[in-house]
């Protein structure tokens, strides 16, 4: 019995695997709203931290191929980028946090999703005196399957569509600004 049960069990992942290969990604709702593109307005720019998990790692994407992704698209969006030391001093200490994960999959198949979400100290309205050192203000999410050997392209062009969302927030958000001086 042992034997057929894993049969069964193969079988049914297979089943599983069969129906998620065919599905590239699926969106999310991103918290993306006049209120919260408010919370952009006036940001001098971000801060770029990107994260990943060991199974993206292991399909070939590091932190540091995000962020260097990440800063190459916001620059030619001129999203303004902050070092850290300038997000330090910067009002709200505003940080884009870019965060991949990537789970084992079945069959060849990788689950994956991308976050991108804006980060800053806040503080509350009904009692000023409390303070959040970090509060999400603004994100994007999508997760999505991919076959083993595209992984790496699939979280590129799922990055790459979440970043243009910000960065169009951050313009529509900043607009008033530009034409000012």
């Amino acid at each position: 019995m042992g034997g057929g049960s894993r049969v069964r069990s193969a079988l049914g992942s297979l089943a599983v695997a069969a129906v998620l290969a065919p599905l590239t990604s699926a969106g999310l709702t991103a918290q993306d709203t006049v209120w919260n593109r408010y919370t952009l307005e006036g940001l001098n720019g971000v801060y770029i931290r990107a994260e990943t998990n060991q199974g993206c790692e292991g399909a070939g994407v590091s932190a540091e191929s995000i962020r260097a992704d990440a800063e190459a698209a916001l620059t030619e969006a001129e999203v303004p980028l902050l070092t850290e030391r300038e997000m330090l001093e910067a009002p709200g200490l505003p940080e884009l946090r870019v965060t991949f994960e990537c789970g084992g999959g079945v069959a060849g198949v990788v689950g994956y999703s991308v976050s991108v979400r804006v980060q800053q100290a806040t503080q509350m309205i009904r009692d000023t005196q409390i303070t959040l050192p970090e509060a999400v203000t603004w994100y994007a999410t999508t997760v999505g399957v991919a076959e083993a050997g595209t992984t790496v392209s699939a979280l590129g062009e799922a990055l790459q569509a979440k970043l243009a969302e910000f960065a169009e927030a951050f313009r529509e958000a900043n607009a008033d600004d530009e034409g000012s001086g």
